[in-house]
Parts: C-alpha cells; structure tokens; sequence
C-alpha cells in the first residue's frame, strides 16, 4: 500500500495537476510561505527530436533550473524539475525532452504564465510581479513574449487576418475612391 510519505507525494502529485510530471520531494518554509517540489518526468522514456523514436537509454540526470508555477492555498510554489538526459541509438545523439508544461527559455510553467496574463488583463504588471513574487521587468518579458507566442500559435484570434488598411471611414467612400478616406 505504501508509506504515508508515498501517500503524501501521491497526493501533491494529484494537487499540482501536471500529468508529465510526479512529485519526489517537498520542501516547506511556513515563515516564508514558500513550498519548493522537486518533480521528475512521469514518463521513463523520451522521444528524440530528430528521428523522432522513443528511447529509454538514459545518460544522467540534472535538475533543471527553478520554475514559478501557480500557488498552492497561500504559498508561493517552485518546482525544481528533475529531467534525464537520453541517448539516441538511431542518431548517435543525446538530448533532454521538452515538456509542455514548462514554457520554453522561460522560469514559469505555461499554465502560471496564462494566469499572469488574465491578471495583468485587469491590473497590471506591478501588481502582477508582487502578487507571484517575480521582478517587474521579468514578468514585463514573460508577458511579451507569451502574447507573441500566443499570436503565432496556428488557431489563434487573429491569425490568418489582414492587417488594418483604414480606421472609420465611409465604406461608400472607399469603394467610390473619393479621396476622402486616409489608409493607415
């Protein structure tokens, strides 16, 4: 059945919600209201980007940078991503997964970063960065960069639009070609 410390992590697995990834430790400092997990990839196998087959020859293991997430209740939660390196037979190559949770490039997981959009939506940046404890000018990046990515995403509002040619003009003017309606 397991120890109450496996029960445990089960269930911080089951609260964080990431289906890539299963909690191997938990680090709480209550006077700080901070909670640290330490989570490995779920999947004991990786694809390789160039061939595209699976492989479970694993060269070694590092953890990953710090990534903000979402809080949990009222503490501030950092995961501490634990991935392995893999061995590609067909390519002679190693590489490291990517994990769509994980935004790449970026310390914040994909999900947090929606969140902190919504919220700089109704707020702004300011308010945004002390509420998940981040820099300003980092949370400015973040936020830029994930409204690109959003933009580019095949599907996305707007994709596939013509650029704006005119603001308020008179349709019947524009088609008539009178002069008076200024492109943009």
């Amino acid at each position: 059945m397991g120890t109450q410390a496996d029960r445990d992590l089960a269930l911080y697995t089951q609260w964080l919600g990431l289906a890539e990834f299963e909690v191997a430790e938990v680090v709480e400092d209550r006077a700080l209201k901070q909670r640290r997990l330490v989570v490995v990839p779920s999947h004991r196998v990786g694809v390789c980007p160039l061939c595209h087959k699976a492989c479970d020859q694993r060269h070694m293991h590092h953890d990953q940078c710090e990534v903000t997430d979402l809080p949990m209740a009222s503490f501030a939660t950092t995961l501490v991503v634990r991935v392995w390196q893999f061995y590609c037979d067909r390519c002679g190559k190693f590489f490291t997964p990517h994990y769509e949770a994980i935004t790449a490039g970026v310390h914040v997981t994909e999900r947090c970063l929606e969140r902190m959009a919504d919220m700089i939506r109704f707020s702004d940046i300011r308010n945004t960065a002390k509420f998940f404890r981040v820099a300003e000018k980092t949370l400015e990046h973040w936020y830029y960069a994930f409204l690109e990515r959003q933009a580019q995403a095949p599907g996305a509002a707007g994709a596939g639009n013509k650029p704006v040619e005119s603001l308020g003009i008179d349709e019947l003017s524009l088609k008539k070609n009178t002069g008076n309606s200024a492109p943009c």
